[in-house]
């Protein structure tokens, strides 16, 4: 009943409401699929996914918690995670004149650089070839956001992000080459792979009611956990966002001389994703993610 209910509002606000259809253009990305009582509304694949990740590419748990609820205070512009850290953030709202830049982001084959390939190998630029939505420069927006989160080379055209660790009462510039940064480039790049089939299917950027590649529900809620066994069509993305993720939080290590070493294989890694994906409850997802996580 919650399910049809959150779908019939959906609806009515794209069929009676202009302005509100415009917001939820941007409404979701790895949906907001888990609350619990210490938790907001959020997204087990920002947070619990990424923090697991994190730490067993070597970072530690603090750091990891830090990653992980930056990234997923990326959407909404504030989350504080379970361990009671709590960020505020302006200038990456997905609801924004900013939202396209950070949560649409078109990605190259390689990473800005040329020394490593994204899992799926894709230039999503492609898709909007011939478009009026074309990559600037034919430069993906998330070749610029890596150039500043990895190596401090460059100031994202939107302007650098605000940061605040104490409600929004003092912020600062989020500094590139950073872990805050590195957070941030994490949510952009998780994106691209959840809007991607829509990406490919219409040339567009945004959630709208159809096709079921650009829906903002069942696309992200249902297809990308494969709770829908006809189809499953968004597994692959989520994978290899997953993929992706674990792959940039190494090299960002690599690049930045954090010397400890992974946790994990490349092959431990793939496996632990895998098995998380393949669990349809959001619930059961975020088990999982905090067992790793509290044990590694």
């Amino acid at each position: 009943m919650l399910r049809i209910h959150h779908r019939l509002t959906i609806m009515l606000l794209l069929v009676f409401s202009p302005a509100v259809f415009a917001s939820v253009l941007h409404f979701k990305n790895f949906g907001e699929d888990l609350q619990t009582k210490a938790l907001a509304p959020h997204s087990t694949f920002h947070y619990e996914l990424t923090r697991a990740l994190a730490k067993a590419a070597g970072f530690t748990a603090e750091e990891a918690e830090r990653i992980a609820v930056i990234d997923e205070a990326t959407d909404a512009g504030a989350f504080t995670g379970e361990k009671g850290l709590s960020v505020t953030l302006q200038g990456t709202k997905r609801v924004s004149a900013d939202g396209l830049y950070w949560h649409f982001a078109r990605r190259d084959r390689d990473n800005v650089t040329n020394e490593f390939t994204y899992p799926g190998a894709r230039n999503t630029c492609a898709y909007f070839s011939g478009s009026a939505d074309m990559c600037g420069n034919n430069q993906p927006e998330l070749d610029e956001i890596e150039n500043w989160a990895v190596y401090g080379r460059a100031t994202p055209s939107t302007g650098t992000p605000q940061i605040s660790y104490d409600g929004g009462n003092a912020y600062q510039e989020v500094a590139g080459k950073s872990m805050e940064a590195l957070a941030i480039y994490l949510h952009a790049l998780a994106d691209s792979y959840s809007h991607e089939a829509c990406m490919k299917a219409e040339q567009f950027r945004g959630h709208k009611p159809r096709p079921l590649e650009c829906t903002a529900v069942d696309w992200h809620l249902d297809e990308e956990y494969g709770r829908n066994e006809n189809k499953q069509a968004g597994v692959s993305y989520t994978e290899e966002a997953a993929l992706a993720t674990w792959q940039v939080l190494k090299w960002f290590r690599q690049q930045n001389g954090l010397s400890a070493n992974a946790r994990w294989s490349d092959a431990q890694a793939e496996s632990f994703i895998k098995k998380w994906i393949s669990l349809e409850q959001a619930l059961m997802r975020r088990e999982l993610a905090v067992k790793v996580f509290e044990t590694l």
